[in-house]
């Protein structure tokens, strides 16, 4: 249940569907929610990318501002550092509430991760990030982690 001025934003990642996605059903219950897509220059830059793999991201956003849209949810997609594009819509559109799956992918996604979460944190912004596999994240020692 949405509290007065709460909003959210759903960071789309790698994920780029509406069916069985848990941050955007916990947007969806908080309410007012808008969705993004980042084009990151890091992922741009890095040896997992190829015009392939950008070609089909703006195919797939395609479709997804289609399905959102039929929500009443707006799919921004913008270009840059994930901090700095976070910080410029803070400015534009206010928002409370980061939802986003936790994303295991290479060494930028964890650095920017770490730098969004402790963006988050100096903004009080809550964060929430939703695991999609068995892999976690920022575990302080691998000890025990099956538990």
């Amino acid at each position: 249940m949405q509290r007065l001025g709460e909003k959210s934003l759903i960071w789309y990642k790698r994920d780029l569907r509406v069916r069985d996605h848990a941050p955007l059903a916990a947007g969806r219950q908080l309410g007012a929610t808008t969705a993004l897509f980042i084009f990151e220059p890091a992922w741009l830059k890095s040896p997992e990318c190829s015009p392939q793999h950008v070609a089909f991201a703006q195919s797939s956003l395609a479709e997804l501002t289609i399905n959102l849209a039929a929500m009443g949810i707006e799919l921004l997609v913008r270009k840059g550092e994930a901090v700095d594009v976070l910080n410029q819509l803070l400015l534009e559109r206010p928002f409370t509430h980061l939802l986003s799956h936790e994303e295991t992918g290479s060494g930028w996604s964890f650095e920017r991760d770490i730098a969004v979460g402790v963006w988050c944190k100096q903004q009080s912004i809550e964060w929430r990030e939703y695991t999609q596999t068995g892999v976690v994240r920022r575990l302080r020692t691998r000890h025990g982690w099956a538990k």
